[in-house]
């Protein structure tokens, strides 16, 4: 029921912007497929599908039509894409996208909730569960993106692994190194996991890390190129120790301050410490700073760029914020905080909307 609420509630907000909002074309144009699409209108299919067309999306609906045929294409993994081919054969591809996200985003959150009854009460997976759905930027799990999808097969995953199913955790890992990158963190709790319980039963889950070595085996035997190359020359990213990026953050914030740079490192640095005073599983913790130093490894310009998005598979961060939320003089207030980041990924969407935002 979650995820159908904001869903509708995403939509319909979507359409709203749409309606009042002009678009500024001097931002679109600066991104690749901008000039296919149509002009915004106030007919349904643009106030309902259109207005979604954003970003990473349009790659992503590229691929899923034409293939790997640009060089700078390489960096988009193929999972989503390739659910979004196999449903373009009975649906449109804006509606397949959102419909694949908004699936995922309702087994996300059932998996999450899963996940979190075996470390805590009930409360506090229904409040960690509700943090990660309101949380800043977490708009994008109703986006044409792969967030949902992916934290998705993570929490599902490591639920497999609880339950011993390791062949169905393995599976899942794998299908999360093919969706993103990062994806492949998920290979650290579980194989702490297996060794806790040192079940030969287990040995699947070394297969996980294929998942992103074998896409990048195929991309350079099929001539398409390194990944690493392509950020380099087509997406201003390079590969650097996580102090590096770090630094280069610090110093855009003291000399050229921005307000979504301000809130990106706000957002890094808050979901650290929640994550960190979790006080979850060891596995859990070693699986937030693989994901953390991972992202910390891409080194943007401008820098720290997207991390808002990133940091939303680091689920220990909203557990650590759920039970900070359960002391006596917070828990009157769960609604009210639970608002006020409503509010702010609200504020962010619509900037996404109007191309203003880059997520």
């Amino acid at each position: 029921m979650l995820a159908l609420f904001l869903r509708l509630i995403y939509s319909f907000f979507a359409a709203t912007v749409a309606l009042i909002q002009p678009v500024n074309w001097r931002l679109a144009h600066s991104n690749a497929f901008t000039e296919n699409l149509r002009p915004p209108d106030h007919s349904l299919r643009y106030l309902l599908l259109g207005v979604w067309e954003r970003f990473d999306t349009l790659w992503y609906l590229h691929i899923a039509a034409h293939g790997y045929d640009r060089p700078d294409a390489v960096v988009f993994f193929p999972m989503y894409p390739s659910l979004l081919k196999i449903m373009t054969l009975l649906v449109p591809p804006m509606v397949a996208a959102l419909l694949i996200s908004t699936t995922a985003a309702f087994f996300l959150f059932w998996g999450l909730h899963e996940l979190l009854l075996g470390e805590g009460t009930p409360d506090l997976a229904n409040q960690s569960v509700f943090l990660c759905a309101v949380w800043p930027a977490s708009f994008i799990f109703f986006a044409g993106y792969p967030e949902s999808l992916l934290l998705a097969l993570i929490v599902w995953s490591l639920c497999m692994a609880r339950r011993r199913r390791w062949l169905a955790a393995a599976a899942l890992g794998l299908a999360a190194a093919l969706t993103k990158a990062v994806g492949v963190v998920v290979v650290v709790p579980l194989m702490i996991m297996a060794l806790r319980r040192g079940k030969i039963k287990a040995l699947p889950i070394l297969l996980v890390p294929f998942g992103l070595a074998g896409f990048l085996g195929y991309q350079h035997l099929t001539g398409h190129g390194a990944l690493a190359s392509a950020y380099g020359l087509y997406w201003r990213t390079t590969t650097s120790p996580p102090w590096t990026t770090l630094w280069a953050g610090v110093y855009a914030l003291v000399h050229t301050p921005d307000p979504i740079l301000v809130l990106n490192v706000i957002f890094l640095l808050l979901v650290s410490v929640l994550a960190t005073r979790s006080r979850l599983k060891i596995e859990y913790l070693l699986y937030s700073a693989a994901a953390i130093g991972f992202f910390l490894s891409k080194n943007t310009t401008p820098p720290l760029q997207s991390m808002l998005r990133y940091l939303l598979i680091v689920f220990p961060a909203f557990v650590g914020f759920a039970q900070l939320l359960q002391r006596p003089h917070f828990q009157p207030r769960f609604g009210m905080v639970c608002l006020a980041l409503f509010v702010i990924n609200l504020g962010l969407l619509w900037l996404f909307l109007g191309w203003s935002l880059v997520l």
